[in-house]
């Protein structure tokens, strides 16, 4: 037989499948494998032994018993093999596929093993869930079978319907030959093929761990890294080996892979879950990474672990935790983790646990329990009330509950201490608390005892404790003891502490002096506050909770100047608190310290609102409308001129204690006012628009875009306030809108408006306030007619005095040209409309209708009707409403200046110094 009759022999068998019978020889296993067809100088180059290859013989196919057979000539037959696969068997090829792309991406360094491991515990899970629910489902129809009666063949077939899928991690026979092969060519020396071999193995079942185990030993000595990955993958496959795992470990300790160590020692537990070592050795590497939750984590599942004949290990644990927690301040871990040691071995409980634990009972206010704990493991005793026969009923169910609630989780416990102590109340009779308790337990005791409301048994224990106790050396627990007297509004007595305290030598600290202030301040000894107060500044200068406190006693007692002295901070040396720095600027204010106030005040504002260097930068805020596009575009504006974007010795702030943003606000414009009463108008725009960058105050950006268009008109500055009001009468088209408008028209230098106004125009119904400024705009322009035909067509709609009097000097106007055809027309046509003027505006302005019809008959040139309403204007009785506003509405200085000077071109100087007199002198 040739050579390429036996490749074809080969490839034949492979074809047959993994069910027909092969024939191999003694050496060797040959299991069905994809194997190309070989040319006679391949294999002669090769270094092969041809003897090995026998020639395949068919064998007689026999009916094995128990298989039905597959021939299918029998239609009726209800269970014949096809050729089409199940939906499982599609569900079993996918998931093959699914851990096939995972190993891949894991060799080629696209996954690390940690997420490889999590993805493929994912897959092993959802099968246990779906064995659970297979499970389930089995025990429901076998109670029901109980209940019908079904019998035990269709008993047998449901169970193995509900029988769940799992992932073929056993190699079939067939491949285990070719496995088999694969280690011999191996050992042989013939690595490609055997790496062919496994590959094609790992192809059909990629759950099997014994192709990748020889993978591992094959690339060893030439790729160390690749033959970690496939031990990783192997053992990951495989049953759980704590040894195995923790080798591997150490392998990629050797690598500097710390994740992936830490990922094999927690497989490694998972084989050995009691091992102390291997959680402690990997507490040590996550330590390194920073994994505190992590260590916290693993350490809380050894003591779920660990039982009662464990018991050291369960105490050295859990204290370790409980000191973890407690420096996070999370006490209710903390507590979880103490409990296991009064669960599982309340024989090996000494003082230092009670202590820890009566500690974390207090945090979390299970005073009650905390009571039983001292009774239990200490001489201490109390005695109740006769009394209280209820209570001492609900204490022997409350026992009960606590001797219920040990045999369930410790949640549980503390749930039912709980609700305990909240449909009792304690009521102390005594307490005989001897003198050789550890002083630690003397303390907490009197602390459980004022939390309790127990007063009169406190006040008997008191004196004794700091009569016999040294502050030198239990300072810390006077200082417990104290506070909590405070939390009860005993003052006093708190500061029969406090003062041994501070007089002690090695307590006479600031957070001591601290609450002796504040115990003055609960007398109502300001001065006494104050004097502990500045101990404490002094002993600790950036304590700024003490320093706000001192301010507000200065402020108490009027020294308003000391206050603020105490609340400066200095912006070169210290990392500035917003919330004292808003105080101090408010007492400035209080002072009436203008000036420092508002630079403190900006200063505060500068920690989210964007400086202004210079005004040219106020184009970049004024023309975006968000504040993010504000800020862009001045930083990009900087950044063209070659500037820092953050202004250079800006100081630092911190995050805490921050002023509400109403409170900002209204610094704000407190800010404003103070800088329009002193005429600042150019700081007042600076800060306005300043304020336009605050994220802070995006949500009143309406408010600032408001005040800086104030700002803008107070320092005519007509430019950017023309941009700032186009946009408001876009939104709001009102009265006030168009009046702002019109202020700043009169004080523009450009005619941009008119465009603007003109693209309006036609959006606005038929009368409207955009139509007279339209119609102004013409009248100063010099185009009268166009003029007087939007007033005259805005009279018919809507006669108003304000419309008469433009129309009259529209004609007016008219009629004073140089080249104008019929003037006498246009006069009584002038006169007419201000009479009709005269007549709209009623009582009340006559001193405004003598004013106008005078300047009309003046710039006429008819004098003596000039005269004679100059005169009404100052013989008239005056208003209320203008002897209100004198200084805005008053007529009279302007009537008498006019007349003064029509006396004055009559050289009648004498009538016009007596005007001048009586009207206009100061």
């Amino acid at each position: 037989m040739s050579s390429k009759d036996d490749a074809r022999a080969v490839f034949q068998l492979q074809q047959s499948g993994a069910n027909s019978p092969v024939i191999i020889n003694e050496n060797s296993m040959l299991a069905p494998v994809v194997i190309e067809e070989l040319d006679e100088s391949v294999i002669s180059s090769m270094d092969v032994d041809m003897t090995e290859f026998i020639e395949a013989e068919a064998l007689e196919a026999h009916e094995v018993p128990g298989l039905i057979a597959a021939s299918g000539n029998e239609p009726n037959q209800s269970n014949n093999f096809t050729d089409v696969p199940s939906d499982a068997e599609r569900q079993e090829v996918l998931t093959a596929d699914e851990e096939d792309r995972l190993t891949k991406q894991f060799l080629n360094g696209e996954l690390t093993f940690s997420e490889y491991s999590f993805r493929m515990d994912q897959s092993v899970e959802t099968e246990v869930v779906d064995s659970e629910v297979s499970r389930k489902a089995f025990e429901n129809e076998l109670m029901a079978s109980k209940q019908f009666g079904i019998s035990k063949s269709q008993k047998s077939t449901n169970v193995s319907q509900t029988k769940s899928k799992r992932r073929r991690r056993i190699l079939p026979p067939a491949l285990k030959g070719l496995m088999g092969e694969a280690n011999l060519r191996f050992a042989r020396g013939e690595v490609d093929l055997a790496v062919q071999m496994c590959m094609e193995i790992i192809r059909q079942v990629p759950s099997a761990p014994e192709p990748f185990y020889t993978l591992a030993m094959i690339y060893e000595n030439d790729q160390p890294q690749k033959s970690l990955q496939f031990a990783l993958i192997a053992a990951h496959l495989s049953p759980k080996n704590a040894d195995q795992w923790i080798r591997l470990a150490n392998l990629s300790l050797e690598h500097d892979n710390i994740k992936q160590a830490i990922t094999c020692y927690s497989k490694a537990i998972q084989g050995n879950p009691k091992d102390i070592c291997l959680y402690e050795t990997r507490a040590k590497l996550q330590e390194e990474i920073g994994d505190k939750r992590g260590i916290l984590k693993g350490y809380f599942k050894l003591l779920h672990h660990l039982t009662s004949e464990d018991g050291n290990h369960i105490v050295k644990c859990a204290k370790m935790v409980a000191k973890r927690c407690m420096q996070d301040s999370n006490n209710d871990q903390a507590l979880e983790a103490m409990e296991h040691i009064f669960t599982k071995c309340p024989e090996l409980v000494t003082l230092e646990e009670v202590n820890i634990m009566i500690e974390l009972l207090i945090a979390v206010k299970q005073y009650r329990r905390c009571l039983d704990l001292l009774t239990e493991y200490t001489k201490i005793q109390i005695h109740y009330k006769a009394s209280n026969e209820q209570n001492s009923a609900d204490d022997d169910a409350g026992t009960k509950e606590i001797k219920i609630a040990k045999e369930s989780s410790p949640s549980a416990r503390v749930q039912k201490t709980d609700n305990k102590e909240s449909k009792t109340k304690l009521e102390i009779e005594s307490c005989e608390m001897p003198d050789n308790v550890v002083v630690d337990l003397k303390a907490k005791l009197l602390v459980i005892l004022i939390e309790l409301d127990q007063i009169d048994v406190v006040i008997k224990l008191l004196p004794k404790f700091y009569t016999t106790e040294d502050p030198e050396v239990s300072g810390d627990l006077f200082l417990d003891i104290a506070e909590a007297l405070m939390t009860k509004y005993m003052f006093r007595r708190a500061l029969a502490l406090l003062e041994r305290l501070v007089k002690s030598e090695n307590y006479s600290l600031a957070a001591v002096w601290l609450r002796h202030a504040e115990c003055w301040v609960g007398c109502q000894n300001v001065q006494k506050a104050i004097e502990s107060y500045e101990i404490v500044r002094t002993l600790s200068p950036r304590h700024l909770a003490a320093r706000i406190e001192l301010a507000k006693l200065y402020k108490y007692t009027n020294q308003y100047h000391r206050a603020i002295e105490v609340l400066k901070q200095d912006p070169e040396v210290d990392i500035l608190d917003p919330g004292v720095m808003y105080q101090r600027t408010l007492l400035l204010l209080e002072v009436k310290d203008y000036g420092e106030f508002l630079r403190s005040g900006m200063l505060l504002l500068s920690r989210h609102c964007a400086i202004l260097r210079s005004k040219a930068e106020l184009h970049c805020l004024i023309k975006a409308t968000g504040i993010r596009q504000r800020i862009d575009a001045l930083n990009l504006y900087r950044l063209s001129r070659g500037e820092s974007l953050e202004d250079e010795n800006s100081p630092d702030f911190s995050t805490n204690n921050e002023p509400t943003i109403r409170e900002e606000f209204l610094l704000l414009l407190q800010i404003c006012k103070v800088a329009f009463n002193l005429k600042k108008f150019g700081l007042l725009q600076r800060v306005c628009c300043s304020a336009l960058t605050s994220r802070k105050f995006e949500e009143l950006n309406s408010y600032v875009i408001f005040l800086s268009l104030i700002s803008c008109i107070h320092n005519r500055d007509s430019y950017y306030g023309y941009n700032l009001v186009r946009e408001l009468v876009r939104v709001c088209r009102r009265s006030n809108a168009w009046n702002l408008l019109n202020v700043v028209i009169q004080r523009a230098e450009d005619c941009r408006h008119n465009r603007f106004i003109m693209r309006i125009l036609g959006q606005e119904d038929a009368f409207s306030y955009l139509h007279i400024l339209h119609a102004n705009n013409c009248l100063v322009s010099g185009t009268y007619k166009y003029a007087l035909n939007d007033y005259v067509a805005l009279f018919k709609v809507s006669p108003n005095p304000l419309l008469c009097l433009l129309i009259g000097v529209t004609f007016l106007q008219m009629a004073c040209q140089k080249f104008s055809a019929k003037k006498n027309q246009l006069v009584v046509q002038a006169l007419a409309f201000f009479k009709k003027y005269k007549e709209l505006r009623g009582d009340g302005g006559e001193q405004e209708v003598n004013y106008n019809m005078a300047r009309c008959y003046h710039q006429l040139g008819l004098l003596p009707g000039a005269i004679y309403h100059y005169k009404l204007v100052l013989e008239s009785p005056v208003p209320k409403l203008i002897q209100e506003r004198s200084n805005l509405l008053d007529l009279r200085k302007e009537a008498a200046f006019n007349l003064h000077l029509i006396y004055v071109s009559t050289e009648n100087h004498l009538l016009a110094r007596m005007y001048l007199e009586n009207y206009i002198t100061v």
